[in-house]
Formats: structure tokens, C-alpha cells, sequence
């Protein structure tokens, strides 16, 4: 993870949503630090890659298709997501079902079925560490998808019919990864396609 030692100054949830409202990028929050959305303390934000943006793309693309005639939809990380009064991200896409907590505002919701992260170098250890255990606590969460963006790579947990979290594992490359509840499949081949990783 990204040392906070590195940020400016630890601040509470109620600064911190202030100056989110105000900036043209969007932030992360995590134990009184400000992250960029690559998993850095503040500093200058710098655009993702494009095998990012094309993995977030497909991923989106692959559950809004599987997922439009149910009472499931899609949303990508235009959406704030807050876990508690000690952490908010914006993961790269979700899965809100009309079971899921109404949304806290417009601009931010407060459960998900499904959170998909495409990790890059700058934000890989922070996507399966501190991020990770924060998502898992969300009581709505069933299931979690890690998608490298350097590589044909990813892993998923899911949580159990006791409530207890599987341990991540590697989805195999080349086969579908079962959604559960969602009661849909998600297709490697759909994720990476046109991305140009091997």
C-alpha cells in the first residue's frame, strides 16, 4: 500500500466530502487519508491506461448485457461508494440491486452485490489489501472481481451462505467465473477481448 506518511494531513470524512465536491478528479478516503484513484496519497492525478479503461469497458459492457432484464444494474466509477465514516472509494464498476440500500445521494451509494477492480502497478497492493478488507465489510457484498491491467490475470472472493469471505484465489484464464446471487456468468473472453495483453 502507499505509505501515508507520504500525505499532506490526516482530515475527517466531513472535510474531506467538501473538497471532493469541489475537485474536477475524483479522490478515495481511507483512515483520515486522501487517495488518488491510483492508490497514492494526493499528489497531481494521471490519466489510466488504455488496457485499463478498455478492461473497465468490457467488464461493464459483459454484466450490463447478462444483467439488463433483471432488477440489477451496472455503474461504473462516476459513483462514490461509502463503506463507513472511515473509508469511500470508487470502484471501477459495481453491481446495485434494488435489495441493496437506497442510495445515500445522487452522487453516492452505501452497498453493492458486486465490486469489480482493475488494478494497476500503482494501485495492485492497495486494491488487495486495505481496499479489499474495507469492501468486505459491506453487508450487502457478495462477491469481489480483481482484473489486472498488465497482464491476462484476475481473482475473486466470494462470500459464503455464513457470511464468511472466501479466500482470494486466481479465476482461471479462459473460463467463466460463476456471479452467484447476481445468477449469471461472467466470461474471461468478454473481459479481455480487444485489450491486447497476453
Amino acid at each position: 500500500m502507499a505509505d501515508p506518511q507520504k500525505a499532506v494531513a490526516y482530515i475527517e470524512i466531513e472535510d474531506y466530502l467538501v473538497l471532493e465536491e469541489a475537485s474536477r478528479y475524483k479522490h478515495e478516503y481511507l483512515h483520515g487519508v486522501i487517495y488518488s484513484v491510483q492508490g497514492e496519497p494526493v499528489r497531481d492525478l494521471a490519466g489510466g491506461s488504455l488496457s485499463h479503461a478498455r478492461i473497465i469497458r468490457n467488464a461493464a459492457f459483459a454484466l450490463h448485457a447478462k444483467l439488463r432484464n433483471t432488477q440489477c444494474e451496472v455503474l461504473s466509477s462516476d459513483m462514490r461508494l461509502r463503506i463507513s465514516d472511515d473509508a469511500v472509494f470508487y470502484p471501477d464498476v459495481m453491481v446495485l440491486c434494488d435489495s441493496s440500500p437506497n442510495p445515500r445521494s445522487s452522487t453516492e451509494l452505501t452497498d453493492a452485490k458486486l465490486i469489480v477492480e482493475v488494478l494497476s502497478p500503482s494501485t495492485q497492493t492497495f486494491d488487495r489489501g486495505e481496499k479489499l478488507s474495507a469492501y468486505q465489510t459491506l453487508p450487502g457484498l457478495r462477491q469481489i472481481v480483481l482484473l489486472s491491467s498488465t497482464q491476462q490475470a484476475a481473482w475473486a472472493c466470494a462470500r459464503g451462505a455464513d457470511g464468511a469471505w472466501t479466500d482470494l484465489a486466481p479465476w482461471v484464464m479462459g473460463t467463466t467465473l460463476d456471479l452467484g446471487e447476481l445468477g449469471v456468468t461472467l466470461s474471461w473472453d468478454d473481459v479481455y477481448a480487444g485489450v491486447g495483453l497476453n
